[in-house]
This record gives C-alpha cells, structure tokens and sequence, in this order.
C-alpha cells in the first residue's frame, strides 16, 4: 500500500513536470487521472458519505448473517446507490452528462437508429468522421443505444440507467463465478471481499462511462462460462448463454479482446473443456454472423490503430504511462485491493488464478502502449476481478480508507466521466 502510494504521488509529480514541458500527458491538470482538481460538495456527496459510513460500519456483519441471495442483490443495489449517490456531486445531470459528450456515443445514435444496416456496413469507412469515442469502438454499443432509441427509451437518461445497473452487476457475476469454481472457501471470499467491493473507487467510473457496461458484460459471460463448466446437470444451454454474452465483447470493446482470458481460467479450473469449446464456437459464429452484416473485426481493429497512431495518443510518453495505467488500476481497486494483492497466494487456487489474469491484462495492456492516457474507464472489466482480493485485509480500517478515498476523490477530482 505505501509503495502504490508513493508510485501515485510519483505519476502525479512527474506528469505535471511533464506537461510542463510541453510533453502531452492527459486533458486536466491531474495526471495520472484524466480531469482537473476542484473541491465541490452536494447533497449528493453527503448522502454517499452516509452510505459509505452504514457500509463500514454494519458491512462485514450483513456480509457474514446474510443469506447468499440476499448478498448478492444487496451489494448489487448499495454499488448503484453508491455510484449514484457520488456522480451527484455535481447535481443530478452528473449522472448523464457524460454520456452526452461530444466525443461520445449518443451524438451517432440517430444515424444508426435511422439506417442501422447502412450503420453497421459502413462502419469502418466513415469511423474517421464520428466522434472520438466512436471510432475508437466497435460498433455494437451504438447500435444498442440505436435498439433503444427506437422503442421508446433513448437520450442520456436511459443509457447511463443501463451503464450503471449492467456496470454494478458485475459485482454479482464475480461472487456468481468465484463461488461455482472455489464452492464454500469462495463464498468466504465474496463474503469478506463484498464490503471492500461495494466501497472502491472503481465506482467513480461506473457512473457514467460506458466500459462499466462492457465489464457487466464481460463479468457476466465468464459467470455462465463458470455455471456450464460445474453444473450437474445439463450444462449446455448455460454454455450456448455464455457464448452468446462472450460474443458480444469484441462489438463492445477491442479491449475486451485481451481480457477475455478471465474465461480460460474456467476451463483451467475445473479441468471440463467442453463447455469451453461449445462457448468458444459460439463467439465464433459471433464473429461470422457479424461479418455476413458487413462489419469485419479486423478491418475495425486496424482502422482504429491507424487512427490512434494518428491522434494526441501517439504523442503520449510511453514509459510514464507504463507506470501511470498500473496506478490507476490501483486506484480503481482503492487501498483494500491494492493491499490484499500482496497476499494473493492465500487465496483459494480458484481466485488467485483469476486475480492473476486480470493483473496480467493489466500489465499486458501498459506495455502495450495501446491504452495510453484516459485509462480509468479502460482497466473497469478489470478492476472487478482484481476485487475480492480485499478479502485478505483486516476489514474495519481498511474499509474506512477504501470508503475516505472514493469520497475524497469524487469531492477533488472533476473527471468527464
């Protein structure tokens, strides 16, 4: 823990001696976070201070007493309120307002809900024209956001209500994964971690952005992935149903891509491929069936490389954003999670193994270089399954730094997202 602390204020320092030198860092005066430092507080804030201290305080009990179902949907319902209660700060358009953005998806929404089939097939050729947020995407979430628009539920308010309950539901699609592959030892995870999950800063990004919609539904088709590969029963349809979900990732988010190893760790844990495979052939067929509509993914993967190379991002300095993208992994996971990595060989072999990949996606994304500047969002399908680490550490005081640091960084930190 002090060691990140100190690589964070390190980030901060050398980014502004960066940017002071001309060296083009991120858009605020905050490196390594993407915004600018002010202090605000609303009625917003001190409801999600009052629910940060009820959590502290009465967490670990109700994590402990309460019935599997009923923890679930109770960190569920706090993660929401939680996310909400803080995006607040700056008055109830905080949650909407980034997803109005300019850069952002909504502004190709009635494109694509006019012409969806022209949308999709053009996507590529015409990707230099949209925004910023856009072009560096696949085209499934505008296309969603379009579906929506056309029965009845589009503009701002409806795409961050479904950012934000798909977002907090990768709470639950963790806790449903780690107890299917670690049984009772990874109940007691999900137990001691759920408080410390509830509380991280992660938050702060799942309203609004739209990754912490791409890690519900990454989240969520490794859980069907997990329930396939232990069910008794008949586990094919759960397998067909995480193929399905697992197929989606690549039109979400080329990020996902790399990410999608937190499914392999299934087949490695219970040592049953044929879920696996029956999963994998179905995200195959995503990708033909996506392609007979006439967007090919590797013809979206190079245009938005081209477009990266081309853009402020190239102009990033690679060794400090190594170091700054890992920070912020730390940051999203708070001190709860920075701490309970540490340990992480007292997990059970289930957990550890998926901490492991999500820390190993991270790392691979950093020395990438892909993923320079405005990471916060990026590393959400991450941050998730770095979580239930924070089992490890003692819950009480931990518990008031992982709420005191989401808090105080919502209350300094003003960030498009």
């Amino acid at each position: 823990m002090a060691v990140w602390s100190l690589c964070l204020v390190a980030a901060w320092a050398g980014g502004r001696w960066l940017a002071g030198r001309g060296a083009v860092v991120t858009y605020g005066g905050a490196p390594p976070f993407l915004g600018y430092l002010h202090v605000r507080l609303s009625p917003g804030t001190v409801a999600a201070l009052v629910l940060a201290v009820l959590v502290a305080a009465w967490g670990p009990w109700c994590a402990r007493a309460a019935s599997w179902q009923v923890l679930l949907l109770a960190a569920w319902v706090t993660s929401a309120a939680f996310a909400a209660c803080l995006a607040t700060t700056d008055g109830l358009s905080g949650l909407t307002t980034p997803m109005r953005g300019e850069h952002d998806y909504l502004a190709v929404v009635p494109r694509a809900a006019a012409a969806p089939g022209d949308f999709l097939r053009t996507f590529v050729e015409r990707a230099p024209d949209y925004p910023v947020h856009v072009r560096g995407h696949p085209p499934g979430f505008p296309l969603l956001l379009a579906g929506m628009d056309r029965v009845g539920l589009g503009g701002a308010g409806w795409a961050a209500a479904l950012v934000i309950v798909v977002g907090t539901s990768a709470v639950v699609a963790v806790a449903v994964t780690i107890r299917a592959l670690a049984a009772e030892a990874g109940e007691g995870v999900v137990r001691l971690a759920a408080p410390a999950t509830v509380l991280a800063p992660w938050v702060l990004w799942v309203a609004t952005s739209a990754d912490a919609f791409y890690a519900g539904v990454l989240a969520w088709g490794v859980a069907l992935l997990a329930i396939a590969s232990t069910s008794r029963g008949r586990w094919w349809p759960w397998a067909l149903a995480a193929g399905l979900v697992l197929g989606l990732c690549p039109f979400l988010s080329y990020g996902l891509l790399p990410m999608g190893a937190l499914a392999l760790v299934v087949g490695v844990c219970t040592r049953r491929w044929a879920p696996t495979v029956v999963a994998g052939a179905v995200v195959v067929g995503s990708v033909v069936a996506w392609a007979a509509a006439g967007f090919w993914l590797l013809d979206g993967l190079a245009m938005t490389h081209t477009e990266s190379t081309l853009g402020r991002a190239a102009e990033r300095p690679y060794l400090y954003f190594v170091v700054a993208d890992l920070v912020l992994m730390g940051a999203l996971v708070g001190p709860a999670g920075v701490g309970g990595v540490v340990g992480l060989g007292r997990l059970p072999r289930p957990v550890r193994e998926l901490v492991g990949v999500a820390l190993g996606a991270a790392l691979v994304g950093a020395l990438s270089g892909v993923e320079r500047g405005e990471v916060e969002r990026i590393w959400l399908p991450l941050a998730c399954w770095v979580l239930p680490a924070a089992a490890l550490v003692p819950q009480r005081r931990w518990l008031v730094a992982q709420a005191a640091v989401t808090v105080v960084l919502q209350v300094v930190l003003v960030s498009p997202w």
